[in-house]
């Protein structure tokens, strides 16, 4: 696969906006080289990104009144799951899509794309909700998180799978190479009592749910976690790209040092979660942010990393998704997003 262009901006996932074009052209205007389609949460309960995991999936369904995702009891779970299994191994990735419904920004941004040549951009950034998260959330019949249900989170963890591949085949009919991130944002209980789960059967879930997306095709896969975790968890799977927040955690990843020399060297990306996005982070100038960025970088430098290794396999991001600020604040992180990328190319030399 051709590289990614170094130390270009990128999307978590949400925006604060209610008008999907409006979106789209804000992401092509500030991060045209690695534009993300952008979930609208604000629309409503069908663009969560929990919800936006269920299509397609066996005994899943939404309950859009209680706001929640959630098992059902009005299907044979056996005849499901025996449905699921026939599309999932036959390769009916359109039986996983998603619909206009659960993802406008989706659609919007490849219909923006359509008159502009291939190269420009040569890299579309896609997202799922990830398996850990997905299983963590999404409560059983008992109760419980789904995650302990070992039959149906093997199911889930491929359905997943394939609504990543679903959008890799969309984004390569455009010409373009894609980037898929798996959302994991509750990798941060990992260790806790919120989070019952061993480090092993996180690899495990990970690296299965990205060998089954990539038996479709070629793409590169990151995983986004927007809290502190233990990040060798991640570096120990098959992840292309670690997407973290800079921000406020990059002191945490420190501690990682050798295992994050091991992933660079075999090929693997930072994304730099630069941009603060709570919306009690106190106010930061671009060039604050700037300051903040090349220390963390001369930290790595003087720790043994390589400088050229690591500006050129480096993405700069959000901390998370923007889709809980006010949408100028929105507006105005995007511009400072572009505007630090533009200002890391010249710096790289």
């Amino acid at each position: 696969m051709k590289p990614i262009p170094a130390l270009a901006a990128t999307g978590i996932g949400s925006v604060p906006f209610l008008d999907e074009q409006e979106a789209v052209h804000l992401i092509l205007d500030h991060l045209p080289d690695l534009p993300f389609w952008p979930q609208m949460a604000q629309k409503g309960f069908f663009e969560d990104m929990v919800s936006q995991g269920v299509g397609g999936l066996p005994l899943i369904v939404r309950d859009a009144e209680q706001r929640v995702v959630r098992v059902t009891d009005a299907v044979d779970r056996d005849e499901a799951l025996t449905h699921f299994y026939e599309a999932a191994l036959a390769g009916d990735l359109e039986t996983f899509a998603l619909t206009p419904a659960e993802a406008s920004g989706f659609y919007s941004l490849m219909a923006a794309l359509q008159d502009r040549p291939a190269t420009a951009p040569p890299f579309v950034k896609g997202q799922v909700v990830g398996p850990v998260t997905f299983a963590t959330i999404v409560k059983g019949l008992d109760g419980k998180a789904i995650l302990f249900d070992y039959e149906l989170l093997q199911a889930v963890t491929r359905g997943l799978a394939l609504k990543a591949a679903w959008q890799m085949a969309k984004i390569g009919e455009s010409g373009r190479q894609a980037i898929i991130f798996f959302d994991e944002p509750s990798l941060t209980g990992l260790g806790s009592a919120f989070l019952q789960i061993s480090r092993e059967e996180v690899i495990s879930l990970l690296t299965e749910v990205i060998a089954i997306a990539k038996e479709t095709g070629d793409a590169y896969f990151g995983v986004h976690c927007c809290g502190n975790t233990d990040w060798s968890v991640l570096l120990e799977t098959p992840i292309d790209i670690l997407s973290f927040d800079s921000y406020e955690f990059f002191d945490h990843l420190t501690l990682y040092d050798k295992p994050l020399q091991k992933f660079l060297e075999r090929g693997g990306y930072l994304a730099w979660g630069l941009v603060p996005t709570s919306p009690t982070a106190p106010a930061e100038t671009p060039e604050a942010l700037w300051g903040k960025f090349t220390q963390q970088v001369q930290t790595l430098l003087d720790r043994g990393l390589d400088r050229e290794m690591l500006l050129s396999q480096s993405l700069l991001t959000p901390a998370c998704g923007l889709g809980y600020l006010p949408p100028a604040k929105a507006k105005e992180s995007l511009a400072t997003l572009g505007a630090l990328s533009l200002r890391a190319m010249a710096w790289r030399g």
